[in-house]
């Protein structure tokens, strides 16, 4: 009779896991993109702070790009599959950060271009997709 190995990745659930938090992440840049649409605010334009504020929303996701790929070499060199998780859920919430600083723009000044960070936190997001082959990269077990 041959016991399971216990030894090797479950790289299914830990993918499933990181599709999960991805939608998640997902829905909370839409929801943020409502809430803006749907809560009223007085217009105090403002363009200065609006183009401050946009583009300060490309920094962090310009910077999940370097750390997730960083991240995953790092996992890769190690074998570690934890460090994958961390990599996507690190880019996953700098992405959103992005979402976060259209909402300030849009209470703050209530400006129509508030949008245009929701824009690059969905396209950055999108960039992000969990691809699976991260995970077989940093595990022992090769499918």
């Amino acid at each position: 009779m041959k016991t399971p190995d216990t030894s090797q990745p479950d790289i299914a659930a830990r993918y499933r896991t990181l599709l999960i938090l991805w939608l998640a992440i997902c829905m909370s840049v839409l929801m943020f993109l409502a809430l803006s649409r749907l809560a009223p605010v007085t217009a105090a334009e403002n363009p200065m702070l609006t183009l401050a504020l946009n583009s300060l929303g490309l920094v962090p996701v310009g910077l999940s790009f370097l750390l997730r790929q960083r991240a995953l070499a790092k996992s890769v060199a190690t074998q570690r599959l934890d460090l994958v998780q961390s990599a996507y859920v690190l880019s996953f919430a700098l992405c959103e950060s992005s979402a976060l600083f259209g909402l300030v723009v849009h209470f703050t000044t209530g400006s129509n271009y508030s949008y245009s960070a929701f824009v690059i936190a969905g396209i950055g997001l999108l960039l992000h997709f969990p691809q699976k082959q991260n995970l077989v990269n940093a595990s022992s077990y090769k499918q």
